[in-house]
């Protein structure tokens, strides 16, 4: 368990440490085999039959514009993050896009639902492996959405992470330093049947996917810039050594010897 998950508190962070966070979302949110991830949860719940859409913990709106641009998509978004600053640029990209009319964005602690609104669909998208109380998140998620309505859950299994190095202990150090050091809930993914169930929810629909490179390294090389940044704020590394396993990484890359690999998982969820 992460001592402090700085994706946690966004609204604590500072301006170095948001400018880090924007970078990597918005990286992570180019990336082709994300995309196919984001896209397929997203045509799963049918937008074209959507009115009300919530998001939580929206960051800079990577699947709120998503959503919003769809062709089949008439509705309308409420997306909410902890962090102003992260609103900021998620309103100025859904206006750079063209599709701002759509959305209605809000700063505000994605656990205080206001539970008198319902909605079509409420997402999460990267946001859980986030949440230190993700049984009262997931609770208020409930509490939100219509009853015939979809609740979307969307992560990484954070505890999945491999990274491949000459000696076997500098890349589990690595992976264990993210795992550790910026994510509160690795291993949310893998209990969430049992959290829905308490929760009176259950799952209708799940895709699987494991994420993998070898020899040369994409969405690795996206992530690995944020961290020298946010790790040493956990306490579990300082920036030195943080950037020297990166170095290492970037190394292995350079001469086609990367290994580095995730799984992530989408839940789709209604009401029991």
């Amino acid at each position: 368990m992460a001592k402090i998950d700085p994706y946690s508190i966004t609204d604590q962070m500072d301006s170095t440490a948001i400018s880090a966070m924007t970078q990597r979302l918005e990286d992570r949110g180019k990336n082709a085999f994300f995309l196919q991830m984001m896209n397929e949860y997203l045509d799963a719940l049918e937008p074209a039959k959507l009115g009300r859409v919530l998001e939580v913990g929206c960051g800079t709106g990577v699947a709120t514009r998503a959503l919003a641009l769809h062709p089949a998509f008439d509705g309308h978004i409420f997306a909410s993050d902890l962090s102003a600053d992260l609103v900021d640029v998620a309103r100025r990209r859904a206006d750079e896009v063209g599709c701002a009319e759509k959305i209605t964005f809000s700063a505000g602690d994605a656990l205080s639902l206001d539970n008198q609104d319902k909605y079509d669909a409420v997402i999460a998208h990267t946001v859980i492996s986030h949440v230190p109380d993700y049984r009262s998140f997931v609770s208020s998620l409930g509490n939100a959405v219509s009853d015939d309505g979809t609740i979307v859950i969307f992560d990484g299994d954070y505890a999945s992470i491999t990274l491949g190095s000459e000696d076997s202990k500098d890349g589990t150090a690595f992976a264990n330093a993210i795992i550790n050091g910026v994510v509160a809930n690795p291993t949310i993914l893998r209990e969430m049947p049992h959290v829905a169930k308490e929760q009176g929810l259950k799952v209708k629909q799940s895709f699987s996917y494991l994420l993998s490179e070898i020899g040369q390294a994409n969405f690795f090389v996206d992530m690995f810039p944020s961290l020298p940044i946010l790790i040493p704020k956990t306490g579990i590394a300082d920036e030195e050594q943080v950037k020297t396993w990166i170095d290492q990484q970037l190394g292995y890359s350079a001469d086609g010897t990367f290994f580095g690999s995730i799984t992530y998982y989408s839940y789709l969820m209604q009401k029991a």
